[in-house]
């Protein structure tokens, strides 16, 4: 497991935005968040048929930080009862009156999440937000039935693309929310040692426009003239529109089962409170 020190821990600042502040998707500042959303649709469905062939007669599923609600909107035409937990409050508010959605505004832990109350839980991209990994994955464990499954994606710490590029990996310089980075045995590990069987790994990739694609590509070049150079060129408007899955196995996507028989799970005892035990080192340069 690997620090990258953050100055804010987004997540949770996103909880002081006023109630006034409204969401736009098409304003400049969230627009570019919001089209990434609809592109990479595919893959978060990829992950939803796994669920959908554990659950043949569905269930309650929560997603954890479920934005405008994009995603939990399709969960739920496949027959889900669905419920979101977002902290940006403007977000929350669209994905209600857009979607109709069920949306609890907050963070984990969440005390009105009721206890062994959902049969699946998505979390996909949030793990490396939170400040306290092992202590979300208590409350997921919490809120999730006995044989209820968690679905958790985040980069892959031990991935190749992560040994060539180091530092210059777009997943550390261009997320400056990221406090955590995660080996696969590392998050292996805590799920097991917080009372999750992990059954399914997956090494995926993500769907992308061409123009992100070159925007990454300048991103790790670490040159300012070629990145400006290949920004002017995705601007082109078939590089913003045309998409491509690239898979470079720098994803891990894990599907976790909560046993029948729930037992205690320790307390943190010894370690770094954020790891339980998990052995935390600082993210190195190349």
């Amino acid at each position: 497991m690997y620090a990258n020190p953050q100055t804010h821990v987004d997540c949770e600042s996103f909880l002081s935005v006023p109630a006034s502040e409204k969401y736009d998707p098409e304003a400049e500042a969230y627009n570019f968040y919001y089209r990434k959303q609809q592109t990479q649709l595919p893959d978060n469905v990829r992950a939803l048929r796994v669920l959908n062939r554990e659950f043949p007669r569905r269930g309650k599923l929560l997603e954890v930080g479920c934005f405008t609600g994009t995603f939990l909107n399709r969960i739920r035409s496949d027959g889900w009862e669905v419920t979101g937990l977002e902290p940006f409050r403007p977000v929350a508010e669209y994905a209600r009156s857009k979607h109709n959605l069920d949306i609890i505004e907050g963070v984990l832990p969440e005390p009105r999440l009721r206890t062994s109350h959902y049969d699946a839980v998505m979390m996909l991209h949030v793990i490396e937000h939170l400040p306290d990994p092992t202590d979300n994955l208590r409350e997921l464990r919490r809120v999730l039935k006995p044989g209820g499954v968690l679905v958790i994606e985040t980069p892959r710490f031990n991935s190749l693309s992560f040994k060539i590029l180091g530092r210059r990996e777009r997943s550390i310089q261009n997320c400056s929310g990221h406090i955590y980075f995660f080996t696969e045995q590392t998050l292996l590990q805590m799920l097991k040692q917080n009372g999750f069987d992990v059954f399914r790994v997956e090494r995926v990739g993500r769907t992308l426009t061409l123009e992100r694609l070159l925007f990454n590509i300048g991103l790790v070049s670490r040159s300012a003239r070629v990145r400006r150079w290949l920004a002017r060129v995705g601007q082109t408007r078939w590089l913003r529109e045309a998409t491509l899955y690239v898979n470079v196995r720098d994803m891990q996507r894990m599907y976790a089962r909560v046993p029948m028989v729930k037992t205690e799970v320790p307390r943190k005892a010894g370690g770094h409170p954020s790891t339980g035990g998990v052995r935390e080192k600082q993210a190195q340069p190349a």
